[in-house]
C-alpha cells in the first residue's frame, strides 16, 4: 500500500526552489511564491470557471485578480494540428512544475523571463491536468505582433526593440537554456524595463553550464524559420533586420555576422520542404511576395 505523498520528493526531483510553497495531497499538486496562494488555491478549485482573458493571437488565457497584481493562467493544451481531438490530460512529469522552478530559478540570476508565480496539477485516472500562473506585463507587445505593425508602438524604435530581442534571448542561453519553441511570439517587449521577456519555458532543456555554439545554433536556426513562415503572410522583415537581432545577441557586427553566417548555412538546405510543408497543411496561404534567398541571407526588410 502506497504511503501518504512526500513533498519533499517531489521538491527534490522538480528542482523547486526553496522560496516556492509546495503542496502535495495526492489528487492536487499546488504551488506558490508569497501572496500567490489564494489565487492559486481558487485555481484548483474552479478550473473549469475561469474568466477568459482576450490577449490576441496567444493560446487561450484566463485572467485573475490577486493580492500581487493581475494574473494570467494558462492551461496546459496538447498542440499540433489535432489539437482539437487530443485533448488536455498529460501523463509524465508535471511540467507546471518544471516551468515554474525554471522560471524562478532564472529570475533569481535576472534572466528577463516572465515572472511565474504559480502553478496547479489536478490528478485523474486519465492523466493531469495543469495550470501556470504569471504576472501580467501591462502594456506590453509580443515581438512577432510589434514586427507586423511597428508604427502601432512608435515608443519602440524597431531597432532597439529587435536589439533588445537578442539580448534576451543570449542571457537566456548564456543561463544554459534551449528554449523549445522559439519564435517572435514568445518574445514580449516590456515597456516598463524598455527590454524583452521570453516566454514560454514549457518543455524547455536546461543545462548546468551556458548552451555550446551547437544549441545555440540550433535555437537560433528554429526562430528564423519561424521568421521565415511569418514572411510568406507578409512581415516585411529581411536581412538587415536578422543582423540587428544577431549582433546583439552576439555582442558586436563580427560576432553578429558570423552569426547570420552559420543561421543562413544551416537553414538554407532545408527551407524549402518546410515552406512546402506550411502551404500544404494550411499554415501560410499567400504566395511568397518576392523571389530570392530567406529573410535571414537576402537584402531587403526593415532595418
Amino acid at each position: 500500500m502506497a504511503g501518504p505523498p512526500d513533498p519533499s520528493a517531489l521538491r527534490r526531483a522538480y528542482g523547486v526552489p526553496d522560496a516556492v510553497r509546495l503542496r502535495d495531497d495526492g489528487q492536487e499538486v499546488l504551488a506558490w511564491v508569497d501572496g500567490a496562494e489564494e489565487p492559486v488555491r481558487a485555481v484548483a478549485s474552479r478550473p473549469d470557471r475561469l474568466p477568459p482573458a482576450r490577449v490576441s493571437g496567444r493560446a487561450p488565457l484566463s485572467r485573475i485578480e490577486s493580492a500581487i497584481g493581475p494574473l494570467f493562467v494558462r492551461e496546459y493544451r496538447k498542440g499540433g494540428l489535432l489539437r482539437a481531438v487530443r485533448g488536455r490530460r498529460f501523463r509524465g512529469r508535471f511540467r507546471p512544475l518544471d516551468e515554474l522552478s525554471l522560471a524562478r530559478r532564472l529570475l533569481a540570476v535576472r534572466v528577463p523571463v516572465l515572472e511565474c508565480v504559480g502553478a496547479v496539477v489536478l490528478r485523474a485516472a486519465t492523466g493531469w491536468r495543469g495550470f501556470l500562473l504569471s504576472k501580467e506585463v501591462r502594456g506590453a507587445v509580443d515581438l512577432q505582433t510589434f514586427l507586423y505593425a511597428p508604427d502601432a508602438h512608435p515608443e519602440w524604435p524597431v531597432t532597439d526593440a529587435l536589439a533588445a530581442a537578442g539580448v534576451a534571448v543570449r542571457a537566456l542561453h548564456d543561463a544554459g537554456v534551449s528554449h523549445a519553441d522559439l519564435h517572435p511570439k514568445n518574445l514580449l517587449l516590456d515597456a516598463a524595463t524598455a527590454g524583452v521577456r521570453v516566454l514560454d519555458l514549457d518543455r524547455a532543456r536546461a543545462f548546468d553550464a551556458p548552451l555550446s555554439e551547437a544549441q545555440r545554433l540550433d535555437n537560433l536556426v528554429r526562430l528564423a524559420r519561424s521568421v521565415e513562415k511569418h514572411r510568406l503572410k507578409g512581415l516585411a522583415v529581411g536581412r538587415r533586420a536578422a543582423l540587428r537581432f544577431l549582433r546583439a545577441y552576439g555582442g558586436g557586427p563580427e560576432a553578429g555576422d558570423r552569426w547570420l553566417d552559420l543561421v543562413r548555412a544551416r537553414l538554407r538546405p532545408g527551407l524549402p520542404w518546410h515552406v512546402f510543408w506550411w502551404r500544404l497543411s494550411g499554415q501560410v496561404r499567400p504566395p511568397r511576395p518576392r523571389g530570392g534567398l530567406p529573410a535571414f541571407d537576402d537584402g531587403g526588410g526593415a532595418p
